[in-house]
């Protein structure tokens, strides 16, 4: 059992990252083009630059941060690994490695949805487009989802490919609530403020659950804790982190304590940064500052993982 652990674990770690990496990158380009819509300067694109930090390996081979530009550059770029074309490609050679331990009917997606996306041409990527681009993203990789909860088979591959999902989710959710932070005005009463946040709660399918929470109007504050500290939102950071959880305490149960140490600890890391929290007084930058620190230890559960089991 080892043997395939070492061999393949990684291959289905990467393959529930990676498919979900491609959907997050779909729903913050979303969500840029949106907020921005109405203002006269158009939407930062350097913004999302900035979020990935991708901004130096950008400004290699582009001089603006156009919408243009940029969309291309997260959408069909090759040479960026953060690209929704990268990521798909990176999942499908994952699912290649491990073809005899997912289903038929998850392979058979993955193919379809790397086909489509292969075949996109830079003009049909364009600002007045994206939405329903973004949106056809969204879907299949949801898709593959449910495919993959009803059809892989419960055992280690799937255990690990549920770890790589939940921490790619919870980094994801950092980012899309900080450039919410960022862009959206924090006001209270205002109907444009109120319908442009509830556009953030509709980029992570969180809307209706967010009204079932606080069904008397949004508050930016009740968001912030939504996104963050809900236990039963799929999206929020607590039940990503709760899942990972879940998912290292079925590892440690196959391997025993003792390869574990390493995990154990960042994985403590992670919830005691999520327990403190940002503080109150919450402003964009002190909201960046908590986000950074999750998006490290979690970049730090990734490294103990990988020395772990990986090798």
């Amino acid at each position: 059992m080892f043997s395939l652990v070492s061999r393949f674990a990684a291959n289905t770690f990467w393959l529930g990252r990676y498919l979900e990496r491609v959907e997050n990158v779909a729903r913050i380009l979303h969500i840029n083009e949106t907020y921005a819509r109405d203002k006269p300067e158009g939407p930062d694109w350097q913004r999302v630059l900035d979020l990935y930090s991708d901004s130096e390996r950008f400004h290699e081979a582009h001089e603006d941060a156009s919408a243009q530009s940029v969309l291309q550059f997260y959408i069909r770029d090759r040479n960026n690994p953060s690209s929704i074309v990268s990521s798909i490609v990176n999942a499908r050679e994952n699912a290649r490695s491990v073809r005899h331990l997912i289903s038929t009917e998850m392979w058979t997606h993955l193919n379809i949805f790397y086909s489509q996306l292969l075949k996109m041409k830079a003009r049909e990527i364009l600002p007045s487009t994206l939405a329903n681009t973004a949106n056809d993203i969204i879907l299949s990789c949801q898709t593959f989802e449910g495919i993959a909860e009803g059809t892989f088979l419960r055992g280690e591959p799937s255990c690990f490919y549920h770890l790589g999902k939940y921490i790619e989710r919870a980094d994801q959710t950092t980012r899309i609530l900080d450039i919410g932070y960022a862009l959206l005005p924090l006001g209270e009463g205002d109907a444009v403020t109120s319908v442009q946040w509830n556009v953030l709660l509709r980029s992570v399918s969180g809307y209706h659950a967010y009204r079932s929470r606080y069904p008397s109007g949004t508050r930016v504050e009740d968001i912030e804790r939504f996104l963050l500290y809900d236990n039963e939102f799929p999206r929020a950071l607590m039940l990503c982190v709760s899942r990972i959880t879940d998912r290292v305490r079925d590892l440690e149960k196959r391997h025993g304590t003792e390869r574990h140490s390493e995990v154990e600890r960042t994985r403590r890391q992670l919830e005691f940064a999520l327990e403190t929290g940002p503080g109150n007084d919450l402003t964009p930058e002190r909201l960046h500052a908590f986000l950074d620190r999750v998006q490290i230890h979690l970049g730090n559960v990734t490294n103990a993982v990988s020395q772990t089991y990986f090798g």
